[in-house]
């Protein structure tokens, strides 16, 4: 590789974290971000530094073993691979996105830094190495144009509202073409004095890759677009069907109450006429059930489910600050809650002892994080895998029917999904960081 100076060490091991830095800009800039984001680039400049202090203490001592270039080739991907996982859990802990989104975002700056390279070593090749195209207030012009054109023409176009339509496997595949014929290719030729083929050549590749990328996200909002129009769908047949299954129950209740209020004129003692007079209590409470919890998708929800439970002697009870979940979509949160609350009333029909049917929710807020509790008990075994019940037609506390949906929904808002059947009682907790800066759906 050539006699390695400390201070070519030190050009070596940070120059690619500085130049990946300014690369990743156009990238960060259309992300949603959380309060007081800009509090973390300290923690980031630290591991950064930390990653280029290590390196200063490693490769000499790979140079004094003696051992092949190619090893350490080997160290300096390392290296870059570390630096990428740096600017991960930065992105992931600024921004209000996945792990998947801030991957993602990260291989793009990759793919943004080369391409500031490769543009360098062109006009090195064809240019000559004019004395101009050393100085720094030259490369700092480049790097404004050429990033500049990649946040208007690409970034804004791969991010749809804050966030990155990626996946776990879309990032992979993006990953393994950018290192497999970027970063090894570009060793090899290099090694080949072909750096100027390499560049051109990668140039090309960034620019298909770029342009690729944008086609998916088309088609992938094209998809998200379709499901949502799905969602909506469903969403008013459901509270179509709902309005017309709480006609039928008021219906009912209003002949339950008829035939009540004649009986009562009918009852002769004290005691005849307390009772009738408590049953025509417990016909009318089902209209007291409306909820005010400051969000119109919420009290939807739980009135809907309210009823449900009259009709099946199921207490059920909510402690809920509606506002707190705010930040989620309707369409979201109404599937989310709506699952939760099915399979605790589905769970509920199969205790035969009516006396122990309840289902308890709670939302609060404890130490920053948004807390959606659900309780309900159960009768036999709740068997898990992976952390969540496993859906079996067999399995009596019918829990699991829609649990992937709530995980789904949990995690699109950075949320995590805990699942926790104890003694007979089944625990449900989504929990979310606090997003107290987005406005109320």
């Amino acid at each position: 590789m050539g006699k390695m100076t400390h201070e070519l060490l030190v050009s070596y091991l940070s120059g690619f974290p500085k130049q990946l830095f300014w690369a990743m800009i156009p990238f960060f800039l259309p992300l949603e971000k959380k309060k007081r984001w800009y509090c973390l680039i300290p923690l980031l400049a630290t591991m950064l530094s930390a990653l280029v202090a290590l390196g200063t203490v490693i490769f000499p001592a790979l140079i004094r073993i003696g051992l092949s270039r190619q090893v350490y080739q080997v160290y300096f991907a390392f290296h870059y691979c570390a630096v990428f996982a740096t600017y991960t859990v930065s992105l992931f802990l600024m921004g209000r996105i996945s792990w998947q989104e801030a991957a993602y975002a990260v291989i793009c700056g990759y793919m943004a830094e080369h391409m500031k390279y490769c543009t360098g070593v062109l006009l090195q090749h064809f240019l000559g190495s004019p004395a101009w195209l050393d100085v720094w207030y030259t490369d700092c012009l480049l790097s404004l144009l050429l990033y500049s054109s990649i946040y208007f023409l690409f970034s804004r176009k791969l991010c749809s509202e804050g966030h990155y339509l990626t996946s776990s496997l879309r990032f992979f595949n993006l990953f393994v073409i950018c290192m497999a014929l970027m970063y090894f290719l570009s060793i090899y030729l290099m090694g080949l004095e072909l750096s100027w083929v390499h560049a051109l050549y990668t140039l090309l590749l960034i620019l298909v890759l770029m342009i690729s990328e944008i086609h998916s996200t088309i088609q992938l909002q094209l998809q998200a677009e379709m499901q949502t129009r799905q969602k909506i769908w469903e969403l008013n047949k459901a509270q179509y069907e709902m309005s017309r299954e709480n006609i039928d129950i008021i219906n009912r209740k209003s002949h339950d109450l008829k035939r009540q209020i004649a009986a009562l004129r009918t009852v002769s003692t004290p005691e005849e006429q307390s009772a009738a007079i408590s049953e025509i209590e417990q016909a009318v409470e089902i209209y007291d059930k409306t909820f005010q919890t400051g969000n119109r998708a919420l009290d939807t929800v739980l009135m809907h489910e309210a009823l449900k439970c009259s009709q099946n002697h199921i207490e059920l009870s909510a402690v809920v600050n509606g506002q707190l979940l705010g930040f989620m979509k309707s369409v979201d949160l109404y599937t989310m809650l709506s699952n939760i609350l099915d399979n605790a009333l589905e769970a509920n029909l199969h205790m035969e002892e009516e006396s122990r049917r309840s289902i308890h929710l709670s939302l609060h807020e404890k130490k920053g994080l948004i807390i959606l509790q659900c309780e309900n008990p159960y009768e036999g075994d709740v068997i898990m895998r992976d952390g969540l019940p496993l859906t079996r037609k067999e399995d009596k506390t019918a829990h699991g029917f829609g649990t992937r949906s709530i995980q789904a929904i949990a995690e699109k808002y950075g949320g995590v999904l805990r699942v926790n059947p104890d003694n007979g009682m089944y625990i449900l907790r989504v929990i979310f960081t606090n997003q107290d800066e987005n406005p109320p759906t």
